[in-house]
């Protein structure tokens, strides 16, 4: 395994464990935790497939821009767009009061939202996992 197998390795390997965390949070009604995580674990995803692809380093916390250099290797991440503009509005008013007028994201963020957030994020899972499907399950 080269450098960049690795490092795509540990991204999509902390993605997918993101992933998983964003879905307890939303079950236990943590809703804007739920979303930031899945905006992360899609981040993490995105920058796992671009890292496997040879860039490096692989910058950025947009969802939809990340997205958008996938594209350039597989057509297919075009579909995750739409998603990918949800996960990223996620990415500040989820954690900060400042970024909700008069209010606190725990207040402001429901099921709706979380759903939302974890769709897009099982798209992008579903878009990269296949790239995955022979690597190991765990850093070694």
């Amino acid at each position: 395994m080269n450098n960049n197998e690795k490092e795509a390795l540990r991204w999509y390997l902390q993605g997918s464990k993101d992933g998983k965390t964003a879905k307890k949070n939303a079950d236990n009604k943590d809703y804007e935790v739920a979303c930031f995580l899945y905006q992360q674990a899609a981040e993490k995803l995105l920058k796992a497939f671009l890292y496997l692809q040879g860039e490096s380093p692989v910058l950025g916390h947009s969802t939809l821009k990340l997205a958008q250099k996938s594209q350039k290797y597989n057509g297919d991440f075009q579909t995750a767009y739409n998603g990918c503009m949800e996960l990223d509005i996620f990415y500040i008013p989820t954690r900060y009061p400042n970024g909700i007028p008069d209010g606190v994201p725990y207040e402001y963020f429901n099921q709706g939202h979380a759903q939302k957030a974890g769709k897009a994020y099982h798209d992008i899972l579903q878009l990269i996992q296949p790239y995955f499907k022979d690597f190991p399950k765990r850093i070694e």
